[in-house]
């Protein structure tokens, strides 16, 4: 390999980078996070081992960041403790399906207990059976009328007949949050030494930002996920409970299912964290909420098909469109949104929906800055490129303006001279390397 190669590779991130920042990305599984909290992922804490919890009197084996440690132990946790409400938090799972994996082997028992799960009817996650199934578990379901409804005769008849370890909700597609209240008042009826855990990946900056109930103030015994989706962080997963028990034995299986928890990405967590709880996180979750009621509301004015259009289409960040009523299926729409700038999500099976429809999100445009009164604007747009009425070009060249105008209001302000002066210096360091 030449430089020339070097500078290809170079060119081309240069490339999409300069297209990212003209786009707005629309797929729900996806947001964006600052600059100045992906800055540690360049750095090089990003190749070294963190092992110990913090406490004075451990030996440290691995040394690499010992003068860095408080970024998780004294920023990254009090701060997701804080806003979690959880008096326990975990920052080493990495990602929502790492997650996922330890929570069933930490919480669900030794290998034949039988645990219960939501069914992708309802919008349980395509993996988690698998999972649980390759950790040697026995599984049952949660299932009920349609996507968004528990049976909840069901669900008490089955706790009391299988009295499983563990019940894990985790609605991976869903316009609408099941009721945790009313799921952990049957556990405890029913099955009262059952564990009760939601998975929040999709609802996690929703939580946090106060605009869903709190799964353990719902009386969940612990809940985790993702911070990439609804909370603008890195790619990675917490988990919180107020159980030293369960802590504990999430602990134990994480020290021996997650080696390196990249403590670059931690130290990315943190500064989102950080930026979460001082520049505006509430009004960020109540905003996205706003922004997807508005938009399900003006695409179904102009003529698109939306699910949950009874319940207001959604109370979170997600549309589910169908596009063949509008001559289209949703891979060829999402291609069209695509060349005129705007990326979604075509999803061939979504719970209750025979056709491949497409997932829209508006978690990462309203972190970028949209507002509510932008939503007709912006599904004018889509609608548009959807039935090809304007030309792509003219079409991406509007998505550009609309994005030019916003200017990060959820961010620390990594324009200001100081800040911007330290940061360029760090990236100056860490891509020259200098020798004294």
């Amino acid at each position: 390999m030449d430089l020339q190669q070097i500078s290809e590779i170079l060119t081309r991130l240069e490339q999409h980078e300069l297209r990212a920042a003209r786009i707005l990305n629309m797929v729900p599984s996806e947001n964006s996070m600052s600059a100045l909290a992906k800055l540690p992922m360049l750095l090089d804490p990003y190749h070294r081992y963190f092992f110990n919890d913090g406490a004075a009197e451990e030996p440290w084996e691995f040394r690499g960041v010992e003068e860095l440690a408080s970024l998780e132990t004294e920023l990254a946790r009090p701060l997701l403790r804080e806003l979690a409400g959880a008096e326990l938090v975990n920052v080493r799972a990495l990602s929502g399906l790492n997650l996922m994996t330890l929570t069933l082997s930490a919480l669900g028992g030794p290998p034949g207990s039988e645990v219960m799960l939501l069914s992708r009817a309802q919008g349980g996650h395509y993996a988690t059976a698998s999972v649980a199934a390759r950790l040697g578990l026995k599984v049952c379901y949660a299932t009920g009328p349609d996507a968004h409804t528990l049976d909840e005769t069901q669900l008490a008849e089955t706790l009391r007949a299988r009295q499983p370890g563990l019940v894990y909700i985790d609605q991976s597609n869903a316009l609408f949050p099941l009721d945790v209240e009313r799921i952990a008042r049957i556990v405890r009826h029913e099955a009262p030494s059952t564990l009760l855990h939601i998975d929040a990946s999709h609802w996690m900056g929703l939580i946090l930002g106060r605009q869903l109930l709190n799964p353990l103030a719902a009386g969940a015994d612990s809940f985790g996920g993702s911070t990439h989706k609804t909370f603008p962080g890195p790619q990675k997963a917490l988990f919180a409970t107020n159980r030293r028990d369960l802590f504990e034995r999430f602990r134990a299986t994480q020290q021996y299912m997650v080696s390196s928890h990249h403590f670059g990405a931690t130290i990315s967590l943190a500064l989102a964290l950080l930026e979460f709880k001082h520049c505006h996180g509430e009004q960020y979750a109540a905003q996205v909420v706003v922004n997807t009621r508005r938009f399900g509301a003006a695409l179904d004015r102009l003529g698109l098909e939306l699910d949950g259009k009874e319940r207001g289409f959604s109370a979170g960040h997600q549309l589910w469109i169908r596009t063949r009523t509008s001559g289209v299926d949703a891979f060829t729409a999402s291609q069209r949104l695509f060349d005129a700038g705007i990326r979604t999500n075509a999803y061939p099976s979504l719970p209750g929906i025979s056709e491949p429809v497409l997932r829209a999100g508006l978690n990462e445009p309203t972190y970028h800055g949209l507002v509510a009164d932008d939503m007709e604007e912006l599904a004018e747009l889509f609608v548009a490129a959807i039935r090809q009425t304007q030309p792509a070009e003219q079409i991406s060249s509007r998505v550009a303006a609309m994005r030019a105008r916003y200017r990060f209001p959820y961010r620390f302000p990594s324009d200001d001279p100081k800040l911007l002066e330290q940061a360029m210096r760090l990236v100056r360091v860490a891509l020259t390397q200098p020798r004294e």
